[in-house]
């Protein structure tokens, strides 16, 4: 794997969990007696856009690398989206889901090594 695949598997990744973050934002947002339709609006718009270009970029990778090799790095996602959300929107981790999350970062060592 090369330097630029290495970013643009990262910025793949990162774009994904940055739409799922700003989308559950944005719903909270919403969620609230007294919201703000702009900002609710401004904060979809921004997940949609980092969803669009985890899209393309995912194409991009997909026709670079097997999807055998790739996809376990989506495996990664799901920790960083736990771990983001317990970080930015404050949500609370529990200890079984930090096993978890080690447990996968483990089995997503094991498949790349392959």
């Amino acid at each position: 794997m090369t330097i630029f695949a290495g970013v643009l598997i990262f910025v793949s990744i990162s774009c994904f969990v940055a739409g799922q973050i700003l989308l559950k934002h944005a719903m909270d947002i919403m969620a609230r007696d007294n919201y703000s339709r702009r900002r609710a609006t401004v904060t979809f718009g921004a997940a949609m856009i980092a969803f669009a270009v985890n899209f393309f970029v995912n194409i991009g990778l997909l026709q670079r690398f097997d999807l055998s090799y790739f996809f376990p790095f989506q495996g990664l996602s799901v920790i960083l989206i736990a771990f983001a959300g317990a970080w930015i929107l404050k949500e609370r981790l529990s200890p079984r889901l930090t096993i978890g999350s080690f447990l996968i970062s483990l089995g997503v060592m094991l498949v790349s090594l392959s």
